[in-house]
């Protein structure tokens, strides 16, 4: 796998779907000694089981739709200038 600088990804491994948190934006329910996660380029992966377990009404659809890139976002301001 190759990944850009700035790029953020829901990740697969070993059959588990892993989805990317910043640490401002840890669930409440996250927990070092419980939760299925994984640190990775300034992000926290955690697995959607623990996800789903922990939250019955989390919509995939809706993560993946509101998933930005920073670089999409510097963009946008640099032309708003």
């Amino acid at each position: 796998m190759s990944y850009k600088k700035s790029q953020i990804q829901i990740l697969k491994l070993n059959n588990q779907t892993y989805l990317p948190f910043q640490l401002h934006q840890l669930p409440k329910y996250f927990n070092n000694s419980t939760t299925n996660y994984f640190n990775y380029k300034g992000y926290i992966y955690i697995s959607l089981k623990d996800i789903k377990l922990n939250n019955p009404y989390f919509n995939l659809k809706n993560f993946k739709d509101k998933l930005t890139f920073n670089n999409k976002l510097s963009q946008q301001y640099k032309l708003a200038k």
